[in-house]
């Protein structure tokens, strides 16, 4: 079995790191977005950067808050600090297009999310932070808007499977989340099917990955992780069932599953890399992986759980071999 390797950190860019996202077609493939308007293309299997766009002009502000790739691979969405999201080809590296006046401008990450099942679909934070722009990346023009859906600025922002007890019958469901807390699922129309609290400040959601179930064979239950000032487990039906404070009250921005549900990892201001065992009724810490010098604010996990990145306001990108490519989801343990 293959080992844990040595976190490397890369420095290709000249302003701090707010995105990162691995492409979903190829293994080994993930980007990067910065403040300094820069997109980077790297190979996280020799770890070294392969190409660099750049994708606002010198008379914008060349603030990069947060990339995406489409679910076929072919494009990456920016979303910039000028309100801007940038539509770049992977291939080419040209910019096809951009959406203006349809993305927040705030300084931290912001939500962007591209449907898993159309590449065509995408959906960035509105420009006032409390409602949500339909992206089709098809037509030159923002396909729609759903204006103060939420009170407060939206942090992050997701697709949700269909197999979920509120997102059945319909073809694309969002999940959405509010630093005041707040979390709704809603519709592309703009129906709120779902709304909850999770009563500590939110920066990121994550659903658990495997596809709905109220408790499977192996009793685990399907859940939706918020992250703050504390990180929380709330099971639809039984409402918050978990806090966890290992981050010592340092606010969490972002929360990732590997694709078999059975570890969650979390990154902070405080920029440490944390890891937490998923058991049945509850999450288990395991302790830190590895620190950047200062706050991260976005991480990603490739295809097959090979690879994990970060990215960090001290400009680099972290990158960790986490052992062999795992296929399925298969295990939600390891036999010690």
């Amino acid at each position: 079995m293959q080992q844990e390797g040595t976190p490397k950190f890369l420095k290709y860019h000249q302003g701090s790191v707010r995105g990162v996202a691995f492409s979903p077609k190829d293994r080994y493939l993930f980007c990067s977005g910065a403040y300094d308007g820069r997109l980077i293309l790297y190979s996280a299997l020799r770890a070294e950067m392969l190409v660099t766009y750049q994708i606002t002009t010198l008379t914008l502000a060349r603030n990069i808050n947060a990339v995406r790739f489409t679910s076929d691979g072919s494009k990456i969405l920016a979303a910039t600090t000028v309100r801007r999201v940038a539509v770049v080809d992977v291939e080419r590296g040209d910019q096809l297009l951009s959406y203006d006046n349809c993305a927040f401008n705030g300084r931290d990450r912001t939500g962007l999310a591209t449907d898993p099942v159309c590449p065509n679909m995408a959906v960035s934070v509105a420009v006032n932070g409390k409602g949500l722009t339909l992206l089709d990346l098809r037509m030159p023009l923002p396909l729609d808007f759903l204006y103060d859906l939420h009170s407060s600025v939206i942090r992050d922002v997701t697709f949700l499977d269909s197999s979920w007890p509120w997102a059945r019958g319909h073809q694309s469901v969002l999940l959405s989340a509010s630093g005041d807390g707040t979390c709704k699922v809603s519709t592309f129309d703009g129906r709120v099917l779902h709304s909850f609290e999770v009563n500590h400040h939110v920066n990121t959601i994550c659903p658990s990955p495997e596809t709905y179930n109220d408790e499977s064979d192996d009793g685990f239950n399907s859940v939706i992780m918020t992250g703050g000032d504390i990180v929380s487990t709330y099971l639809p039906d039984f409402g918050v069932r978990e806090k966890l404070k290992d981050n010592r009250e340092t606010p969490i921005w972002k929360l990732r599953y590997t694709s078999n549900g059975g570890l969650l990892y979390s990154v902070g201001d405080d920029g440490v890399l944390r890891r937490y065992r998923r058991f049945p009724n509850h999450h288990k810490y395991l302790g830190p992986v590895f620190k950047h010098r200062q706050d991260a604010q976005d991480l990603d996990i490739s295809q097959y759980d090979e690879y994990l990145v970060t990215g960090s306001k001290d400009r680099s990108v972290g990158i960790l071999r986490l052992g062999a490519p795992s296929h399925g989801c298969t295990e939600y343990y390891e036999v010690t």
